[in-house]
């Protein structure tokens, strides 16, 4: 590596939106692609951190420790720890996560990270950093855990935080041991309201043992078990933060915002956005983040908003917030807790001083997203260009600084930069090239496009020299650009390529007339193999306006195809040779090109060989570059490496990883002009980074005497490109911006172009004559061919008129002639024999595929109909059948059966041997038995067949019973049960084949009385032809249901269609149509004939003589009138009459027996069908009873099934149960070593304190020993000051903490000072000279001092000690409450078996007894119901009985309900009577006091004056009043509206009061929030600062104040009943004393 060079990285910028970190207070960091970059806030400077191991993953960062963490990407990762600033590695963690961590968490407390991996383990792990060292671990923690954060107090406290639930782990420690115990926080439903929890099942028969639902009956075991609980959808977490009390704020993505108490687990909601209260710029607020400041709680949302929240109770309020630009998601507060870092997810950081200012300062702003490629600007090495997926373009400056950008508002896909002019070509998806001035970096401009493709651009490459701007896409045109602004980028033409271009290369040496330029191009059009063509053109750079022609095609004298191997991805065109690279060998190749390569034609392809082959990259493909000066090769991939080679040799080189190879590597590479500076961008790492190459002096000297012909050419260009920028770059930053100025003359130019085309005549259009409509929207190529269309158009305008009226006159003949031929025969038309012959063969073709898929569907459903024909009709041995009655719509079907398989006869004879072997069994054995005994056993059989009822059905009824079933009452085991199920499927199988058989005769019957029918039918049929008769015969058939076979079958007349016959069929029906014919001819009367000899001709005879016989009328009679006839004529023609007549009335009698005959034949058929119809009906009545016994078994199968399962789903709860106790146990047993191994390590621990405080209480009394030289009073002295301890000004700190909560750091192991430290600091000051005792010298005084410090370093350690101990002793009980708990499972589980198993024995004695009850019984209970005998005992009777009973308790009611109402008219009646004398009373009271209060009424002076007056005078003094009364309301409405003006301004001027009022009480609410956090935490302070002795006093102080209270309450209790009594005493005397009063007034 050292022998080619070192690549540094100078650069890199990206944000790929995960979290923004503080690693001190102005210092940030964040992941870019596979580096970590920090940026200084106040300098705004950056600096890159490389990754040590592959790729960058989670981070995590503290900076109140100085310390960050991050953990890679790949398989098996590690974490990394880093100091900051010095950027040092502590420690790799190598933990058991096998993919990768999902989330990160460094403590403020000490040096503990929190980690969570991802699948498949999902564990979360707590690390000591320093030490590199897992304290412990919880597999399946985390499935979707998004957040990890340390409480900042206490750092034993863990909250994770994933996509629906919040879940607070806490460790415990016992020694060096840690513990992690999760604690599930149960949210909210989605309405803000608590579910309540399910109440505790009972110990005695737990239901999460043997729950109620019924189970199926396939082992639990291998099914995951159904949930009983109900659920229910809660709100979504999305933000957390932890409080100074151990109090966690949670934020949710529905707006709430809770408060959960991590000791208690309670959750109480602090903001709902349904609530009527809500401030309305909550309420549809989402929560993102949280942070807790010294002004309160910060929240940040998706608006582009952040709020501070004053929470006071429930009750939460706005009281700052803060616009921003853009939605931000993450917000982080810095160490000093004075600075707040906002993020978004589009690339933005704000810096935010909730304290200072009310706007926030944007500190980077880079964008997101994916960069696509990116170039060094040749006329400046400096400034890169890079381009985002987003059509974002961006220029930065050598240290990384965004200097300007440009959003081209369109879908790109490749860049490139120009070497004589400060401009930038990029292709778009669109097709088009767009060219954008970078002369103004704050103002970057559009200032051209070309539209050259309708697919996508895909490659753009400018030459060395500036010549010229190759531009490739989709299809086979690649377009050479001239690239100087000064030519305003006009196209030069397009070159045909053989195939899809994937990669471009271009070389021009300096001083050379021609620019050469490499196609690598694909045959096929599947471009992911690569290409095996390699096209090599020569563009003359002065004369190439003279290779193209009029269309824009480039004719080139110089151009070679080269043909290789393999195919390449990628290549790149060096002097004389071509670099390659070869994904499917994985390496890079060097082609020697042939020096007589332009003798060559364009249309030769040579084979080309690799001259030389090197190792490429482990993971491709790959893309290959060259360096302006040819020295260098860079070669990116998919492994994310950076390797740069030296072209004089390829085998070393020097890499660099520059991004991540999990999210893609490296998508585009660049060199800077003088070829020490590279550009690489990645796929989706959303980085761009600047890498600096330092070649070594030997490589650089080894190239330079090597190639000293072309290091002088490439000097040589330098110069002219100088020359060249000069003058095309005030060219360019002279164009205006694209779009605001209009090429007015071009339009005009093609407007009059058009308005002077030639207009056509539409109706001397023909069809295929179509007009082409100009493009509006055309590309380069389509508007070159429109051009050179006008330009045709316009020379050869009068050549085409001419043609037109060629073609006119041609029109004309042609209809001609069509009208000619339209009465000439289609055979004259078939000129062309070949075409005919093509036409028919095409036809016959079609034909022949159209016949194959119409035989292969006819395969498939023939194949569909075998399928159904064997599985549904073969394989049932009793078709399913019917017989339909004549006379009416009754049905009977039969039982369609299956035939027995193999395995269920063996089961039956299996279990039939079995019972046969029982019974036998039980027969007792011994001498002959007696006549009594047979005689007993006959009573018996009797007493069985009375009790036929309980054998639960009617089978045996019916005739159908089997010796071998068991007893309903004797069905005690499991195979009892499942051998009675295969006996009662015999019994039904036996039952349904006897009704089968009976079906199958009646059928029988049926067909044969269908054929009498018919032959009766057919005699009908010929007596009514005789009598000529036109009456419908009743002719009934079998239907479809009767003869199911008939729909397997397809007769000719189901068939619609006309059957298509080969012409062997042809001839071959007509040979059959023909017999037929024949055989008709000659006709076939066998039955004709025998029943001719039968009846000896008499029949026919008769049938021919009568009723077809006619007397013809003599000649005579039709010849002469009547008065001609002659006597003998006339005898004849009497003859004549009577023969007639004779032969009449024979023909009517005749008749008259063929009706009586055809009326016998229609009453047997009816009387046949009738009795037919009268045994269906006998058998449809046997369906009946063999379907309700069917049932019964069935049923009896059914429970039997049911008891069967039931067993079985307890014997798998059993299993389940059997297999939980197992692991409880072994749970249990691990539980106990654990316990064992903590109660051993406490009692050593125990062991150890005790020693320590033994030798403190050893050192404590040692020390009169020590200074036994002493005199006895300076020993005590001395002892004092031994025992005196420095005063810490706990109370002072605390305050000082108590007031700074939210501005000060928290306190941590690296941060706070030390206890130790800060005694032995005040120690030193107690022992200082100044403080020693009177006549003890200064050796005494330092051997003292030692002493002393030796007792408070062993106090000191007592102190540490015991707290380690009283954790371990509070650990070692939590394991023993655990221990225990596992003991009460075990027994809960052990007491849910019993009671299984109990259950289980009581099912298999407690059997399912079917009993058949008589119509009219009735089923009650012979005691009264009650909770116990329920469903017990029961007795029947019969029907009657009970409704007799109904009936006379109905009669009762009735009579009751009669006299009911009776007494409740009366009493009715009575108590309105009593109304109406109540009233009475009443009335007669107001009279009485009526009366009373006339005789004392007193009239006034003016009543009695009145009195006196005449109606006049009233009248007139009743004016005179009113009058006077007007103008006191006058006066009364004046002095009213004045008392209202005066009333409006005092309102006014307290209005005006009341407005300062507030304004001074707002100024007041402002400070009361301050206010009130300063008195509760002096509250706090004040409390926590108690001393004993204040508590002492508090206590009996509120002792007093108790006793006081209720002294008071028992003084209060007797003055208010004394008070009670003297109200009492004053309402009786007024009751008393009130009416004398009014006597004595009115006698006065």
């Amino acid at each position: 590596m050292n022998e080619v060079g070192n690549l540094e990285i100078s650069w890199i910028q990206g944000f790929t939106r995960d979290n923004v970190e503080f690693v001190d207070n102005n210092t940030v960091c964040y992941t870019c692609g596979d580096h970590i970059c920090f940026l200084n806030l106040e300098t705004k400077t950056r600096s890159v951190l490389e990754s040590p191991g592959r790729g960058v993953g989670a981070l995590a960062a503290n900076g109140r420790r100085g310390a960050l963490a991050f953990s890679e990407r790949k398989v098996s990762p590690s974490i990394f720890a880093y100091d900051f600033p010095g950027l040092s590695l502590k420690s790799e963690l190598k933990g058991n996560a096998q993919l990768d961590y999902t989330s990160l968490t460094l403590s403020d407390g000490g040096p503990y990270l929190g980690s969570c991996s991802s699948f498949p383990d999902f564990s979360i792990t707590v690390w000591d950093w320093e030490k590199a060292e897992m304290l412990c671990t919880q597999s399946q923690a985390g499935q979707d855990v998004v957040s990890l954060e340390f409480n900042p107090t206490n750092w034993l406290q863990l909250c994770a935080l994933d996509t629906t639930t919040l879940t607070v782990w806490k460790i415990e420690r016992c020694g060096h041991f840690h513990l992690m115990k999760p604690s599930s926080i149960q949210l909210p439903a989605a309405n803000g309201s608590f579910a309540e929890e399910l109440p505790p099942a009972p110990t005695k028969n737990p239901s999460r043992f043997v729950p109620e639902t019924r189970l199926p009956a396939i082992s639990a075991l291998s099914k995951e078990k159904p949930s009983l609980l109900p659920t229910r959808g809660t709100i979504t977490p999305s933000a957390l933060c932890w409080t100074a009390t151990s109090q966690l704020y949670v934020g949710c993505a529905e707006g709430y915002l809770l408060l959960v108490d991590s000791e208690s687990l309670s959750v109480s909601v602090l903001f709902n956005p349904a609530a009527a209260d809500a401030p309305p710029d909550l309420r549809s607020f989402c929560f993102q983040a949280l942070t807790l400041s010294g002004d309160g709680l910060i929240a940040v949302g998706t608006e582009r908003v952040a709020h501070c929240l004053q929470i006071s109770g429930t009750q939460t309020s706005i009281t700052q917030t803060w616009q921003l630009e853009t939605p931000v998601s993450t917000a982080v507060l810095a160490p000093d807790n004075e600075t707040l870092l906002l993020s978004s997810n589009t690339g933005q950081l704000y810096l935010l001083k909730p304290a200072e200012s009310e706007r926030a300062e944007k500190v980077l702003d880079v964008l997101s997203g994916n960069f696509l490629t990116a170039a060094l600007l040749c006329t400046d090495k400096t400034v890169c260009v890079s381009l985002r997926e987003r059509g974002v373009l961006q220029l930065w400056s050598s240290d990384g600084a965004c200097l300007g950008s440009l959003p081209l508002q369109t879908e790109v896909t490749s860049l490139a930069c120009c070497p004589v002019a400060r401009y930038a070509a990029v292709g778009a998806a669109s097709g088009k090239v767009l060219f954008v001035d970078l002369n103004d970096e704050e103002q970057l401009c559009l200032v051209h496009e070309v539209y050259l493709y309708h697919a996508a651009v895909a490659h753009l490459v400018f030459d060395q020299e500036g010549h010229y701007l190759l531009c490739s896409g989709s299809d086979l045109h690649l377009y050479v650009l001239d690239a100087r602004p000064s030519a305003r980028f006009s196209v030069i033409g397009y070159i045909d390529v053989p195939g899809c271009v994937l990669s471009l290369s271009t070389q021009c040496l300096g001083g050379s007339e021609e620019v050469k330029v490499l196609a690598l191009c694909a045959a096929q059009q599947d471009t992911t193999d690569g290409g095996s063509m390699l096209i090599v053109l020569s563009l003359p750079v002065s004369s190439i306006a003279e290779c193209v022609d009029r269309r824009g095609c480039l004719h080139l004298p110089k151009a070679s195809s080269y043909n290789v191997l393999h195919p390449l991805t990628s290549c790149a065109l060096g002097v004389g040779e071509v670099f390659a690279y070869c994904h499917r060998n994985k390496a890079l190749q060097r082609f020697q090109l042939p020096e007589d390569a332009d003798g060559l034609s364009s249309r030769q392809m040579v084979q080309l060989k690799p001259g030389e082959e090197v190792k490429g990259h482990p993971l491709g493909p790959a893309s290959l570059l060259l360096s302006p000066d040819c020295m260098w090769l860079a070669s990116v991939g998919r492994d994310g490496l950076l390797r740069i080679r030296p072209t004089a040799s390829m085998e070393q080189y020097c890499e660099l990883r520059c991004h991540s190879c999990r999210l893609g590597g490296v998508r585009s590479v660049s060199f800077s002009a003088d070829g020490h500076s590279v550009v690489t961008t990645g796929f989706r790492d959303g980085s761009l980074q600047c890498t600096i190459l330092r070649p070594s002096c030997a490589a650089k000297d080894a190239y330079e005497e090597k190639n000293k012909d072309l290091m002088r050419y490439h000097r040589a260009a330098a110069v002219t490109l100088k020359a060249a920028f000069e003058c095309e770059n005030p060219v360019l930053m002279n164009l205006p911006v694209w779009g605001q100025e209009t090429p007015v003359s071009s339009s005009t130019t093609e407007e009059q172009e058009v308005s002077c085309a030639p207009s056509i005549d539409v109706t001397e259009q023909d069809e295929r004559y179509l007009p082409t409509a100009p493009n509006p929207i055309a590309t380069w190529l389509e508007s070159k061919q429109e051009a050179i269309v006008k330009e045709d158009n316009k020379q050869f305008s009068e050549t085409k008129r001419n043609l037109r009226e060629t073609v006119r006159e041609l029109r004309a003949t042609i209809h001609k002639m069509l009208r000619e031929n339209e009465s000439l025969p289609e055979e004259q038309f078939n000129l062309d024999l070949e075409e005919q012959r093509r036409l028919e063969a095409t036809v016959e073709q079609e034909a022949e595929r159209v016949k194959a898929e119409i035989e292969q569907d006819i395969m498939k459903k023939w194949y569909l109909w075998d399928v159904l024909r064997r599985e549904c009709w073969d394989s049932v041995m009793i078709k399913s059948r019917r017989i339909d009655a004549f006379h009416s719509e009754m049905s009977v079907k039969n039982y369609p059966l299956r035939e027995r398989a193999e395995k269920e006869q063996e089961d039956l004879r299996r279990v039939q041997n079995m019972r046969k072997i029982e019974k036998a069994a039980c027969r007792p054995s011994g001498p002959k038995r007696s006549s009594s005994d047979a005689e007993e056993e006959r009573q018996e059989e009797g007493q069985e067949a009375e009790s036929a009822a309980l054998i639960g059905s009617f089978s045996a009824q019916l005739g159908y019973s089997s010796p071998y079933t068991y007893n309903q009452f004797s069905l005690q085991t499991v195979e009892q049960r499942i051998n009675q199920i295969i006996l009662l499927q015999d019994l039904i199988y036996g039952i349904k084949m006897a009704f089968n058989s009976d079906f199958e005769a009646l059928h029988r019957r049926k067909v044969q009385e269908l054929r009498r029918l018919e032959d009766r039918n057919k005699l009908v049929r010929e007596i009514m032809l005789e009598l000529d008769l036109k009456q419908k015969l009743w002719e009934p058939s079998l239907s479809d249901g009767e003869r199911p076979e008939r729909l397997l079958t397809v007769d000719d007349s189901e068939i619609k269609a006309e059957k298509y016959l080969t012409p062997e069929q042809k001839k071959l029906e007509e040979r059959r149509r023909l017999e037929k014919e024949a055989m008709t001819a000659r006709g076939d009367d066998s039955r004709e004939r025998a029943l001719d000899d039968m009846m000896e001709g008499v029949l026919e005879v008769k049938k021919v003589d009568i009723l077809k016989m006619e007397i013809p009328p003599p000649e005579f009679a039709l010849t002469k009138l009547e008065i001609q006839w002659s006597e003998e004529e006339k005898k004849l023609y009497k003859e004549y009459e009577k023969n007639t007549k004779d032969l009449n009335e024979e023909k009517e009698t005749y008749k008259r027996t063929l009706e009586v005959e055809m009326k016998k034949l229609q009453e047997s058929i009816k009387d046949a069908t009738e009795k037919f119809d009268e045994s269906l009906s006998k058998l449809f009545e046997k369906k009946v009873q063999c379907t309700l016994a069917i049932y019964q078994e069935e049923l009896k199968i059914t429970h039997l099934a049911d008891a069967v399962l039931s067993v079985e789903e307890m014997n798998n709860q059993e299993q389940e149960l059997r297999l939980k106790l197992e692991r409880v146990l072994a749970y249990k047993m691990t539980t106990e070593k654990d316990l064992k191994r903590h109660e051993d390590e406490v009692e050593q621990f125990q062991y150890e304190y005790d020693n320590i405080v033994a030798e403190d209480k050893v050192l404590d009394n040692n020390f009169r020993k020590g200074f036994k030289d002493l005199p006895q009073h300076k020993i005590e002295e001395l002892y004092k000051l031994f025992r005196r301890r420095p005063r810490v000004q706990r109370l002072r700190a605390q305050m000082e903490n108590a007031s700074n909560l939210f501005k000060q750091p928290r306190p941590n192991s690296s941060q706070a000072p030390d206890g130790l430290s800060q005694m032995f600091k005040a120690m030193e000051e107690l022992d200082a000279p100044e403080n020693m005792p009177e006549e003890i010298n200064l050796s005494t005084w330092q051997r003292f001092c030692f002493v002393r410090k030796t007792k408070v370093e062993s106090e000191q350690k007592i102190k540490m000690e015991a707290l380690n101990l009283a954790e371990m002793q509070a650990f070692l009980h939590r394991r023993r409450e655990e221990d225990h708990a596992a003991q009460e499972e075990i027994k809960q589980v052990f007491e849910a078996l019993l009671s299984l198993q109990n259950k289980r024995n009581q099912h298999l004695i407690n059997t399912t007894v079917q009993v058949i009850l008589k119509q009219g019984q009735v089923e009650t209970s012979s005691t009264a119901p009650t909770a116990d005998t329920a469903g017990t005992d029961f007795i029947l009777f019969h029907r009657s009985v009970g409704d007799n009973l109904r009936k006379n308790i109905r009669t009762l009611a009735e009579q009751k309900v009669a006299s009911m109402e009776a007494r409740r008219e009366i009493r009715k009646y009575v108590i309105q009577l009593e109304w109406e004398q109540r009233v009475m009373k009443k009335k007669m009271d107001d009279l009485n006091d009526k009366k009373k209060d006339i005789k004392m009424l007193r009239l006034s002076e003016e009543q009695q004056d009145m009195k006196y007056r005449s109606k006049k005078d009233q009248s007139a003094r009743m004016l005179e009043k009113i009058s006077t009364m007007e103008k006191s309301i006058a006066f009364m409405i004046k002095t009213h509206q004045k008392s209202v003006q005066q009333r409006m301004r005092k309102l006014e001027r307290m209005n005006r009061k009341l407005m300062k009022i507030k304004e001074s009480s707002a100024s007041l609410e402002q400070e009361l929030p301050g206010t009130q956090v300063t008195v509760a935490e002096l509250r706090n302070v004040y409390e926590a600062a108690a001393t004993e002795e204040n508590e002492v006093a508090e206590r009996e102080e509120r002792y007093q104040e108790v006793l006081q209270r209720s002294n008071l309450q028992d003084l209060a209790r007797v003055q208010s009943e004394d008070l009670d009594l003297l109200w009492k005493e004053v309402e009786r005397l007024e009751r008393r004393n009130f009416p004398s009063l009014d006597e004595l007034q009115y006698n006065s």
